[in-house]
């Protein structure tokens, strides 16, 4: 499956900014690996956030901005299976986001 997302907030930045758009794969066609900027569900809410290290059945995400990000720090790691998507590209502005 393929995600068109916006980014909402400056949680990301300077990576991404409040109102850009990204393309992303599901985790089944692109697994999630350290680094790599990730979509998942908590709650009702979709976030956008970096996967920085697997830690037992989920993973430990942080924004890129630590002042202004609510990630692991606050809500501990996230379970794989909320996990959704896997960021390639961002739209706005045009740039590669896997490394």
């Amino acid at each position: 499956m393929i995600y068109f997302l916006r980014v909402q907030g400056d949680s990301m930045a300077p990576t991404l900014r409040d109102g850009d758009a990204l393309v992303a794969l599901s985790t089944r066609w692109l697994p999630v690996k350290p680094g790599r900027i990730v979509a998942f569900r908590r709650g009702e809410a979709l976030y956008i956030k970096r996967a920085l290290n697997r830690e037992g059945e989920g993973w430990y995400v942080v924004g890129d901005n630590p002042s202004r990000s609510s990630d692991s720090r606050r809500f501990g790691a996230v379970p794989e299976n909320t996990v959704r998507a896997t960021a390639v590209a961002g739209l706005i502005p045009p740039r590669w986001l896997l490394s």
